[in-house]
C-alpha cells in the first residue's frame, strides 16, 4: 500500500536493522522525514543515506533507549531539528535470556527481559507523549512479540513482559484520546532477514533453532519479512487509520489466531 506522510516526522528507534529499519525506509518512501536511532553508527548512517536518496530529511541519534533520559534529549533533539514528531514507533532489538522453559530461566536475568521487552518502549512512548499532548496529535507504534497475545511454551517471560505492553496499550489509548494522539500495537512471530533470525539460525543445538523451525513448518502463509510489519506500521502511521488506537494487531503468517 502507499500513503501521504509528506510534511510528518517520524522517529524510528532501533532503525538500523531488520523491522525498523524496514519502517523507517517504508516511511521516507511515502514521504516523511525520518530520525533514525540505534547503537551502531555505521549501518545507521548508511539508513539515513538511503532515506536521503528518496529525497526526504534524516538524521541519526545514537540514543540508548535502555536509558530514559537519553530517549527524553532525543526527543527534545528531534524537535528542535524538525519543528515535531508527528509519528514515534517504539521498536528494537530484543535482550535478556533466549527463549527457554521458565524453569531454566536464572532469576536474575529476569530484569534485564523487562527491560528489553517493556521499559524500553514505555521509556520511548512516555518521552514523546508531552510533545504529542502539547500539539494535540500524534500516532504512536509500539513493536513487540506474538507471544504476548499467544501462550508460547519457552516465552513466559517474554510473553509476559508483551502481554503488559497489550494491556497497556489500550488502557494509554484511553488516556490519550481526549489529546488526539492515537496508540497500537504490533505483535510479530518468528521474522525473517532480522538480527534476531541470523543468531537463531546460526547455532542448530540452541533450543531457540528448534522453536523457529518448528515455528517456519507451521506456518501456513510462510515467515513474516520486515516489510510485512513495515506495510501495517504504515497504514498505522497515515491518516487512513484516523479510527483506529488501542488496537493490537497480530502479524504471524497464520502461525496463531489470538482474540
Amino acid at each position: 500500500m502507499q500513503a501521504d506522510l509528506r510534511n510528518k516526522v517520524a522517529l524510528v528507534t532501533g532503525s538500523t536493522s531488520g523491522i525498523g529499519k524496514a519502517i523507517a525506509l517504508r516511511f521516507a518512501e511515502n514521504g516523511a522525514d525520518v530520525v533514525v536511532n540505534g547503537r551502531t553508527e555505521g549501518p545507521a548512517l548508511q539508513v539515513v543515506d538511503q532515506i536521503k536518496s528518496l529525497g526526504r530529511q534524516a538524521s541519526f541519534d545514537r540514543a540508548d533507549i535502555y536509558n530514559y533520559h537519553q530517549v527524553k534529549e532525543m526527543v527534545r533533539r528531534a524537535v528542535e531539528e524538525f519543528g515535531r514528531i508527528d509519528i514515534l514507533v517504539a521498536s528494537g532489538g530484543a535482550a535478556g535470556p533466549p527463549p527457554q522453559f521458565f524453569h531454566q530461566i536464572d532469576p536474575s536475568s529476569y530484569m534485564e527481559c523487562v527491560q528489553s521487552h517493556l521499559i524500553t518502549r514505555l521509556y520511548c512512548i512516555r518521552a514523546a507523549v508531552d510533545h504529542m499532548m502539547e500539539r494535540q496529535g500524534g500516532k504512536i507504534i509500539a513493536i513487540t512479540t506474538d507471544a504476548g497475545r499467544t501462550p508460547t511454551p519457552g516465552e513466559s517471560l517474554i510473553g509476559g513482559c508483551a502481554a503488559a505492553l497489550v494491556l497497556m496499550t489500550k488502557a494509554i489509548a484511553q488516556e490519550l484520546a481526549r489529546s488526539g494522539i492515537r496508540i497500537n500495537t504490533i505483535c510479530t512471530t518468528v521474522t525473517r532477514d532480522t538480527p534476531g533470525w541470523e543468531k537463531a539460525m546460526s547455532d542448530t543445538s540452541t533450543y531457540l533453532f528448534k522453536l523457529f523451525k518448528k515455528a517456519e513448518e507451521k506456518i501456513p502463509f510462510g515467515m513474516n519479512r520486515p516489510d510485512d510489519i513495515a506495510q501495517l506500521a504504515l497504514y498505522l502511521a497515515s491518516d487512513d487509520s484516523n479510527q483506529v488506537s488501542g488496537q493490537i494487531f497480530s502479524v504471524n503468517g497464520g502461525l496463531s489466531f489470538p482474540g
